[in-house]
């Protein structure tokens, strides 16, 4: 007995060691959303008429890095913006929509949080503040149809678009925002004076709330128009995973987008005109 109780006391710095661990596995890998290890490099050169590099200020002064990819027609195509999910994400996590974006006709804007990629600062802060300069910058670009602007957001991104609707507005209003893997409930959603379109996967544990009801409210409130697609088979950021989990320190990952959910934004994005009254 007097054995097993030293062995139990020298065990005791180990065992808190492996609590500890065991949570910040718990914490860090309960969802993808930080940047997979694999960063597949879009092929964009040979569908766009412009690849720029754009270096615009954050709040507090840091330099941050995006890219305007331009498509080679239309002339003065309609932009869209897209605004990251959480995790220390850089533009090429978005490099598949580029390419889908770009090839329908669609100038795009993408950024590297801060900390990653061509971004200074360090990451972990100004997520929200960071997102509504990129999109300032991104609407104040030459070559694009300042008149046809529509917002990307993911995950979190939705969350920060609502909460500063009026600022992105003021920047200049977009024809519609896209919500994809949408967090916003019915009291959330309705500060999004525009029309929306919500892509949700059927895997979400709350679907029902940041789904049917989110659009019910939107379309209650607002005379603009909300739709909703609900990808099967698909985890939270619109990935299938009808074949299996995906292994995202795998390349291939980035082909393993939802062809339905993506669709379903092309043609919305297609559908979609502007008419903003704010």
């Amino acid at each position: 007995m007097a054995q097993l109780s030293l062995w139990l006391r020298r065990a005791q710095p180990f065992r808190s060691a492996a609590l500890w661990l065991i949570a910040l596995l718990i914490a860090t890998g309960c969802a993808h959303e930080a940047l997979p290890e694999a960063r597949p490099t879009p092929n964009l050169d040979p569908i766009s008429a412009e690849r720029r590099e754009v270096r615009f200020p954050a709040d507090d002064g840091a330099t941050l890095a995006g890219e305007l990819t331009l498509p080679r027609l239309p002339a003065l195509p309609p932009l869209a913006v897209i605004i990251h999910h959480s995790g220390p994400v850089d533009r090429d996590a978005y490099g598949y929509l580029a390419e889908l974006l770009v090839a329908r006709g669609y100038a795009v804007f993408r950024f590297d949080k801060r900390g990653t990629g061509a971004s200074g600062g360090e990451y972990g802060c100004c997520e929200a503040t960071d997102a509504l300069a990129a999109y300032r910058t991104a609407v104040a670009q030459p070559g694009i149809d300042p008149q046809r602007v529509f917002i990307v957001a993911q995950s979190i991104g939705t969350r920060y678009v609502a909460a500063s609707f009026a600022e992105y507005v003021a920047a200049t209003p977009p024809c519609g925002v896209a919500l994809l893997s949408n967090l916003l409930g019915p009291d959330e959603i309705i500060a999004i004076a525009a029309p929306v379109h919500v892509i949700v996967a059927d895997s979400e544990p709350d679907l029902q709330r940041i789904g049917p009801d989110a659009v019910a409210a939107h379309n209650a409130r607002w005379p603009y128009g909300a739709s909703l697609y609900v990808a099967k088979g698909a985890e939270h950021t619109l990935f299938d995973i009808r074949a299996g989990p995906i292994d995202w320190s795998n390349p291939s990952w980035v082909q393993r987008y939802h062809r339905g959910a993506m669709a379903s934004l092309l043609e919305w994005l297609d559908q979609t005109h502007c008419r903003f009254e704010p």
